[in-house]
């Protein structure tokens, strides 16, 4: 073996074995999950569930940051910035990928600056009315605004958010005009419509769910495969003819880019484990969240699909930030 190629795979050895034994160690500190949307949202409850759950495992504190904004930029900024030691993480959702997209000015690339560690649920979204509309169903909703001839307002957490383009797929397929209204976060959008002051929203299963079974909301249409296991009177959009409204999205755990892939692995390990928990699994799935099991790498490549998608729909609909 020539001398150089010798000392490469010899650094390379090391180099590995530093990681290996980083990661054995790793957490030494208290853990940071910055969350890019408000208190009180489906990834909100879910990653602080997660953040209980470590903070034992770990035996050290997992502290989670909330930073709602800019269809997920302002914090996905902060953690692609952060040093890539496995400290500071980013609980996300699918609107993660098309941030650059919307934001051409974004200092950081959604896919490229960060490293895919866990997926965690695919989710189902629901379309809600306040429970003193007229409307009962989704048919009476589109028949009722096209005889009034007035826009349907209909809330979403971010311009340019996959609820945003929820709303307009919807609008195309119905043939109806619709405006969407932007919040910071799923929770504020269903504030406001409960409030009366947007007359529909989209919104997770499990932000939903509560004010569903209270009685203050009543639920349209469910955009998933298949009918939701915690809502089955309720139709999916497939059935009703919207098949482009087929997928609600997904959770999930990324790290800054050149993580230490032992720690990435651990992460990810750790957090599926807590996952496959008979508790844990109930808990999500009575929410309308299904767990994912995914290799980091298969999570990767499904944000990479994703990205391609969503730029053709920001083309369709010329949607702008501004």
């Amino acid at each position: 073996m020539k001398p150089r190629l010798f000392h490469l795979l010899w650094a390379c050895a090391l180099a590995a074995a530093s990681a290996t034994a980083a990661a054995q160690s790793w957490p030494e500190k208290s853990v940071r999950i910055v969350l890019p949307g408000p208190p009180g949202s489906s990834p909100d409850r879910i990653t602080r569930l997660l953040a209980e759950h470590l903070s034992k495992k770990w035996n050290q504190p997992v502290v989670i940051e909330n930073r709602p904004g800019g269809t997920t930029r302002i914090g996905a900024e902060i953690v692609a910035r952060a040093a890539p030691d496995g400290y500071t993480l980013l609980s996300t959702f699918v609107s993660h990928g098309m941030v650059k997209l919307l934001y051409p000015e974004t200092p950081y690339d959604p896919i490229n600056d960060f490293a895919p560690v866990v997926q965690l649920v695919d989710t189902e979204t629901v379309l809600v009315v306040r429970s003193d509309s007229p409307y009962k169903t989704f048919a009476q909703l589109v028949e009722g605004v096209k005889t009034r001839g007035k826009p349907l307002g209909v809330g979403n957490f971010g311009n340019g958010s996959s609820f945003h383009f929820y709303s307009l797929i919807m609008g195309q397929g119905a043939g109806i005009d619709v405006l969407p209204v932007p919040y910071k976060g799923e929770a504020l959008s269903l504030t406001d419509m409960m409030g009366g002051h947007v007359e529909a929203s989209f919104n997770s299963v499990g932000t939903a769910l509560p004010h569903i079974r209270d009685g203050r909301v009543r639920a349209l249409a469910v955009l998933a495969p298949k009918r939701s296991r915690v809502l089955p009177d309720v139709p999916t959009f497939i059935e009703l003819g919207f098949p482009r409204l087929r997928a609600g999205g997904w959770f999930g755990i990324l790290a800054p880019a050149g993580t230490p892939r032992p720690i990435v692995d651990r992460i990810r390990t750790d957090v599926q484990a807590i996952l496959k928990e008979a508790d844990v699994t109930k808990w999500l799935r009575d929410q309308g969240l299904e767990p994912a099991f995914e290799s980091s790498e298969a999570f990767g490549q499904s944000m990479k699909r994703e990205a391609g998608e969503w730029e053709k729909l920001i083309k369709e609909f010329n949607v702008s930030v501004n």
